[in-house]
C-alpha cells in the first residue's frame, strides 16, 4: 500500500489535506447549485435570482465601459440600487473585463464559487482561534460548508456570499489581535471593515465598534515569544486599540458612518420603520406590516417580537410559495439547534472569554438591527445567515458537550448494572 497514513502524517500537512477537502465540496455544492439555479431561475416562473442578475447587469455594463474606455477607468455612474454595494459590481467588472466582454454567467457562478467556498475553511479558523478543539472546528465548518442558507448566498452571485467571507475574515483577524501583536492582522480587519462600508455600510459601523471592544479586550498568550508572553495584557490591548482607531480615522471611517447618518436617532429609526413596512408589504411572504418602530418606545416595545420572526421564520406551519416553502426544514433543523448552542457558549465563555464577548457583540449587534428591519421572511432568511455564521463554532462545541453528557450517562448506567 503506497502513501503515508494519516496518522503517521505531521499535523499541518493533515490539517492542509482536510483543509483542501473541505474546501472542494464546499466549491463544487456551491458552484452545481449556483448552475442549477440559474437554469431554474431561465426555465421557470420562480424568480431565484432577483438580486444576483440586477448586479450582473451592472456588472457587465461597467466592464463595457472599461473595455470601451468610457468611463475613465473608475466604475462609471452606477445604478442607484447599487452604489451602497459596489463592491459586488467590482467583482463581476473585473470578471467580465479578463473575458473581455464574453457574457458567460454560468461560468461567474463558478468564478464567484472559488471565492466564497473559502467562508467554511475562514470558520475553522475561527472556531480554533476561539479555543475550540479541532474536532469541533471542523464540524463548524462543515455546518457552514453544507448549509443550504450559506450554498444558496455564496453560490448564486448575492452579496451575501461576499458579505460572509469578509464577516468571518474580520472576527478571525480580531481574534487573533486579541491575543498577540500583528500589523498584518490589524492591516486585514481594516481592509475588512473597508469592503463592508463598499457592501452594507452600517453592518462597517457595527463592526467597526464592536471590533474596538474586541481589541480592548484580551487575554495571556501562551506563545514562547517574549513580545506576547510578557508583555502586560492591558498594555498590548491598549495600544492595539489606539492603533485602529488612529488608522480608522486616518481612512475616513467617521466621515463614512457620517455620510450615512446625517441624521437624528429619532430619523434613523423612522427610515428603518419605513424600510420595514415596505419589505413587509411588497413580497408575499411579509409579516407584521402593521408594527411601528418610528420612536425609541415603539422600537424597544417591538424588539422581542421582531427578534422572535427574525431568528425563528418560517415556522414549520407557516407555508407559501416555494423559495418559502424550502427553507422551512433548513429553519427548523437550526430553531432546534439554538439550545445547544448555549452549551457552546458555556465552553466558550470558560475557554476563550474575551473572544466570546467579541463575538456575542457582534452578533447581538446584528440581532437588533435585523430584528428591527427585518419585515418578511426572504430578508429574515438572507440576513439570518450572517448570524448564523458566527454562532456555527457555538454549535458544534455544545453539539460536542451533548455528546459527552449523553456518553458520560451511559457509561454511568452501564456501571451500575455491572455492580447489580
Amino acid at each position: 500500500m503506497s502513501g503515508t497514513s494519516a496518522t503517521h502524517m505531521p499535523v499541518k500537512a493533515v490539517e492542509r489535506r482536510k483543509t483542501r477537502r473541505l474546501y472542494l465540496w464546499a466549491f463544487s455544492t456551491r458552484a452545481s447549485i449556483g448552475l442549477i439555479t440559474y437554469l431554474l431561475n431561465a426555465y421557470t416562473d420562480e424568480p431565484f435570482l432577483e438580486d444576483a442578475l440586477f448586479y450582473e447587469e451592472i456588472g457587465y455594463g461597467v466592464a463595457t465601459d472599461w473595455l470601451s474606455d468610457r468611463s475613465g477607468g473608475g466604475l462609471g455612474m452606477l445604478h442607484p440600487g447599487a452604489e451602497q454595494a459596489w463592491l459586488i459590481v467590482a467583482v463581476i467588472a473585473v470578471f467580465y473585463y479578463i473575458l473581455q466582454g464574453m457574457r458567460a454567467l454560468p461560468v461567474l457562478f463558478v468564478f464567484y464559487s472559488a471565492i466564497t467556498a473559502l467562508v467554511p475553511c475562514i470558520t475553522y479558523r475561527v472556531a480554533r482561534e476561539l479555543g475550540a478543539p479541532e474536532a469541533v472546528a471542523w464540524r463548524a465548518a462543515w455546518l457552514v460548508a453544507l448549509s443550504p442558507v450559506f450554498v444558496f448566498f455564496s453560490g448564486t452571485l448575492y452579496k451575501e456570499g461576499l458579505l460572509l467571507l469578509i464577516l468571518g475574515v474580520a472576527a478571525y483577524y480580531t481574534l487573533r489581535l486579541q491575543v498577540r501583536w500583528g500589523i498584518w492582522s490589524l492591516l486585514v480587519v481594516i481592509l475588512s471593515i473597508l469592503a463592508l462600508f463598499a457592501l452594507r455600510f452600517y453592518l462597517a459601523i457595527l463592526m467597526s465598534v464592536v471590533i474596538t471592544l474586541g481589541l480592548i479586550l484580551g487575554r495571556r498568550s501562551t506563545s514562547r515569544d517574549m513580545r506576547y508572553r510578557y508583555v502586560p495584557v492591558f498594555m498590548r490591548q491598549a495600544i492595539t486599540a489606539v492603533v485602529f482607531i488612529a488608522l480608522a480615522v486616518a481612512l475616513g471611517f467617521h466621515e463614512r458612518a457620517e455620510e450615512r447618518f446625517d441624521e437624528t436617532p429619532e430619523g434613523i429609526l423612522m427610515k428603518i420603520n419605513v424600510t420595514r413596512q415596505e419589505l413587509a408589504t411588497i413580497a408575499y411572504s411579509g409579516y407584521l406590516p402593521e408594527a411601528e418602530t418610528s420612536t425609541p418606545t415603539e422600537a424597544l416595545t417591538f424588539f422581542p417580537i421582531g427578534l422572535l420572526y427574525f431568528l425563528t421564520v418560517p415556522l414549520p406551519w407557516q407555508w407559501g410559495r416555494l423559495r418559502q416553502n424550502l427553507v422551512i426544514a433548513e429553519t427548523t433543523f437550526w430553531v432546534l439547534l439554538y439550545p445547544i448552542m448555549i452549551l457552546g457558549i458555556r465552553r466558550s465563555l470558560q475557554t476563550n472569554r474575551a473572544g466570546t464577548v467579541f463575538l456575542g457583540a457582534a452578533t447581538g449587534g446584528m440581532c437588533i438591527i435585523y430584528a428591527l428591519l427585518s419585515g418578511n421572511v426572504g430578508i429574515a432568511y438572507r440576513m439570518r445567515s450572517q448570524v448564523w455564521l458566527l454562532w456555527a463554532p457555538w454549535v458544534a462545541w455544545g453539539w460536542e458537550a451533548l455528546r459527552e453528557q449523553w456518553r458520560q450517562t451511559t457509561r454511568s448506567q452501564r456501571d451500575r448494572v455491572v455492580r447489580r
